[in-house]
């Protein structure tokens, strides 16, 4: 197994590994070390079916097969085949759309109080232009942070808002769903978690602010708060914290969904562009749900 960095912002690039395989319990063991430690890791020229991407979440914790948004390929369950096909009905081009598949940055299922721990993206097929995912790894934009908006952030909870991301995915060019009882305004409970938590494997802390989801500060309602978190976008979006991945065919891009936020950049109009993805299992608990006082958010 060989292994470079990927990025001079962190991220590891790792050859000689055949995911379709077994492996053994020594490269099991060091494939999960290197997902803790760096939290972004690309394997590079695997060729899985769909079954083999299940079973390759085994280093990394195993595989949610139920999401709390079920759009899972009844063939093989747990597996999402993400196309500008609409194979599933999810990603439909429209004449009037440059790009199909353009998503901001966000973290998977924020809209529930245990998230997954991460998700394995498998190339299959990979436009000429275009395509790219977009990582920014919260660890390091936390420790970038002046100790003075550390000391204003500390204890804050930002509230993560289902209704609020709907709003941004209908708005988003070329991102459909084939059911609309799952994008229900009212299908998940707004819920508040810690702007900066320590991440339970490592300790490490993360400046945790989903674009997509946050709509809020607990503590303080109205314009204070959005001015708290335009100031930490406008530090957490700086382009220097951010990678975006230009697949190559066969890639399989593993990430840690408790430290890193993912965005799509899209894909042009008239190019295919074809991912399967897996979701990690999680576990603990890293939100709660707000009542209408915020009360159950911050244990009042």
């Amino acid at each position: 197994m060989l292994t470079r960095r990927l990025t001079e912002i962190g991220g590891l690039e790792i050859e000689g590994v055949d995911l379709s395989s077994p492996l053994s319990a020594d490269i099991e063991r060091e494939i999960g070390r290197l997902y803790d430690e760096h939290g972004l890791l690309v394997f590079r020229d695997q060729h899985l079916t769909k079954q083999q991407l299940v079973d390759a979440t085994g280093p990394f914790g195993g595989p949610d097969l139920d999401p709390p948004v079920n759009d899972t390929e009844p063939d093989v369950p747990g597996v999402t085949v993400i196309s500008t096909r609409g194979s599933t009905g999810d990603i439909v081009p429209d004449e009037k759309e440059e790009l199909v598949g353009e998503i901001c940055w966000h973290t998977d299922q924020a809209y529930v109080t245990r998230p997954n721990r991460g998700k394995l993206l498998y190339a299959v097929t990979v436009p000429e232009v275009g395509g790219k995912t977009g990582f920014i790894d919260g660890a390091l934009t936390y420790a970038a942070l002046p100790d003075d908006l550390k000391d204003r952030i500390k204890g804050l909870h930002v509230i993560q808002s289902w209704a609020h991301a709907r709003e941004i995915i209908h708005r988003n060019r070329g991102y459909r769903h084939n059911n609309e009882t799952v994008l229900a305004d009212d299908r998940f409970p707004d819920t508040a978690y810690r702007l900066v938590h320590e991440h339970p494997k490592t300790g490490r802390r993360v400046l945790n602010l989903p674009q997509q989801w946050a709509c809020g500060i607990v503590e303080l309602p109205g314009a204070e708060g959005k001015a708290l978190m335009d100031q930490l976008f406008a530090h957490l979006l700086q382009p220097q914290f951010a990678y975006w991945h230009d697949y190559r065919p066969g890639d399989l891009v593993a990430w840690d969904n408790w430290r890193f936020l993912h965005a799509a950049g899209g894909t042009p109009r008239g190019y295919v562009r074809t991912m399967w993805s897996v979701v990690i299992r999680g576990g603990p608990s890293f939100g709660r749900v707000l009542d209408e006082s915020g009360a159950a958010a911050i244990g009042r």
